[in-house]
């Protein structure tokens, strides 16, 4: 494509590696609760539908989690043994917060192609501190010309961050691994989208891609493509 395009890349599971921590965690605590008589899948399905409610009130992150794995204990009938198990709740959302960044295959090469022809952004949702510092230390953010941390990622969450970055959305692309907050919304708005198939995409962040072909949706199996498509 034609220098000159706005590319707003998405962070997590995109650029590096975040759902897997998140699923070690609830490994650990399903793992844990089995000993108070909750069976592995009874953990998992209450945690999905749990974060499936808190985070429209209170946002994403590795607070918001913890505060969900609590919950969780209240909801499975445990409640009476949380002052037992929040010590190991905090250190492993404590643990999750240190955890050292993976980027995955070609990411610094390929932003640092695309920032040579295009306005690159990074555009991630989340707790703002959070991600910020996710961005710091992943050491890309040079490689960007912007960041924009928002709190959800809808089709309105585009339209806005078009209108306050000066971005035409027909001529502005979103880059990402979630069907349900990089791809369907941002198409929403009038940009293009790039799915980034991840193995490990979060269950909250699936949904179906049209079936109907759209010139408008590419899909590429590896993120180092990208510098064949634009």
């Amino acid at each position: 494509m034609r220098p000159g395009l706005t590319l707003f890349i998405d962070a997590d599971d995109t650029l590096w590696e975040n759902n897997i921590y998140f699923d070690s965690v609830i490994d650990r605590t399903a793992t844990r609760l089995t000993e108070y008589g909750v069976s592995t899948e009874r953990t998992r399905e209450a945690l999905l539908a749990i974060e499936r409610q808190r985070t429209r009130a209170h946002g994403y992150g590795s607070l918001n989690f913890g505060a969900s794995l609590e919950v969780l204990c209240e909801h499975v009938g445990i409640g009476e043994s949380l002052d037992q198990l929040r010590p190991f709740l905090r250190a492993e959302i404590a643990a999750l917060r240190r955890k050292r960044l993976e980027l995955l295959p070609d990411v610094p090469d390929t932003l640092a192609y695309l920032r040579r022809r295009h306005r690159v952004v990074l555009f991630t949702k989340g707790n703002h501190d959070e991600q910020w510092d996710k961005v710091v230390r992943s050491g890309l953010r040079d490689l960007f010309h912007q960041v924009d941390v928002v709190r959800e990622k809808d089709q309105a969450a585009y339209a806005d961050a078009a209108r306050r970055l000066g971005a035409r959305p027909q001529h502005a692309w979103m880059i990402g691994n979630s069907p349900k907050s990089d791809i369907m919304p941002a198409r929403a708005a009038g940009f293009g989208a790039v799915f980034v198939p991840h193995p490990g995409t979060w269950a909250l962040e699936l949904t179906d891609l049209p079936e109907t072909h759209d010139p408008g949706i590419r899909q590429v199996e590896r993120f180092g493509e990208l510098r064949d498509m634009f």
